[in-house]
């Protein structure tokens, strides 16, 4: 996540022809699918572990309503003060996570048949809604969104058109759900021996439909289907390749770490890895607020009449990379501060006694 954001914002005008940069912007097509995706099994676990505590359904139901609604409000304060009032209806990864909850939790009770129906619905209706709403109409020649103001722009970008719409995100936290169910939802952890040859599954299809749609022997309204690789939109042999990919993720280090129970599991990497998945959403504010406000403050010192002069114009990928590096190191001892003070003040603090 925040190796893609800081060299798009440091780099994405300068050497974006470059190898190093194009397969910098590869890696960082996988990291909002897998986000989703754990919003959906977290979301499991959470309601198991409460309900196995005895928690009365309509305060889980509360929680989770208050959970949904803060995240929402809070993605449309953080696309208002940090890519600035304009930006407010992007619908951004934020506005969808919280939205996303608000959805699944009513569903979480369906059998598994039934969701894995909903995901194919959302595939198959997807690229005609963003054929009949003229997805790339709403786009900009520089590849962004352009937000609308008006009810029925800010509905089709919500649902369709914008940076994260529902029609075909939706399709990672419904596969959460289904995996943590799956793995979790019994007292032994248990692994499905179907998840790792859907996984392998899902990504040999949507290698196929991408080498057929390069091939160019796919037309018409097939080829919303069969697809070449793009996140915006989120073509349907992009979803089935980040869905695959994400099942094999999760099968790996289920195995590594959830399997090995007993196992003394405090190496440093699951530290590193504990402490900032603890402060993912601060980390996620803060990077973005450090590099875009310094842009927006460069241009204004240099009274540039445009705050994005310099966006994606400030150094080559490599240097970019060490800012990248330089940045994971020096916010992680701030995490280890943070979190010795119980992160008071953090985001994820204020989320807790907002939602409980």
């Amino acid at each position: 996540m925040i190796q893609v954001h800081i060299l798009e914002w440091l780099s994405g005008y300068y050497d974006s022809h470059t190898t190093l940069y194009q397969f910098s912007e590869l890696i960082g097509s996988f990291p909002a699918p897998l986000f989703t995706f754990l919003v959906g099994m977290s979301l499991f676990v959470s309601v198991k572990s409460q309900e196995d505590r005895g928690v009365e359904p309509g305060l889980i139901a509360d929680r989770n309503l208050r959970r949904g609604m803060a995240i929402f409000f809070f993605g449309l304060l953080f696309l208002i003060f940090v890519w600035m009032p304009e930006e407010v209806f992007s619908w951004d990864i934020l506005t969808f996570i919280g939205a996303s909850l608000l959805i699944l939790f009513p569903l979480r009770n369906l059998s598994s048949k039934s969701i894995i129906s909903i995901i194919l619905f959302i595939l198959i209706i997807s690229p005609l809604v963003r054929i009949y709403t003229d997805f790339h109409s709403h786009w900009n020649r520089w590849g962004e969104y352009v937000p609308s103001f008006e009810m029925p722009g800010m509905l089709m970008g919500f649902f369709a058109n914008a940076y994260f719409p529902l029609l075909p995100w939706l399709v990672f936290p419904l596969a959460g759900y289904l995996v943590g169910r799956a793995c979790f939802g019994n007292e032994m952890l248990r692994l499905p021996k179907a998840l790792l040859p859907a996984g392998i599954g899902l990504i040999i299809v949507s290698l196929v439909m991408i080498f057929l749609s390069s091939a160019s022997v796919v037309t018409g309204i097939a080829a919303g289907y069969i697809s070449p690789f793009t996140f915006y939109p989120a073509s349907t042999s992009y979803i089935l390749l980040a869905l695959g990919i994400n099942v094999v993720l999760f099968i790996f280090f289920f195995r590594l770490f959830d399997l090995r129970e007993g196992e003394k599991q405090d190496n440093l990497f699951l530290v590193f890895c504990r402490r900032y998945s603890r402060y993912a959403l601060t980390a996620y504010v803060v990077h973005h607020a450090l590099f875009l406000w310094a842009l927006i403050a460069y241009s204004y010192y240099l009274r540039e009449l445009y705050r994005w002069q310099y966006y994606g114009y400030i150094l080559p990928t490599a240097y970019s990379l060490l800012v990248v590096l330089a940045f994971i190191v020096l916010f992680y001892f701030v995490i280890v501060a943070w979190d010795k003070r119980d992160g008071r003040y953090s985001f994820e603090w204020w989320l807790r006694r907002l939602a409980g």
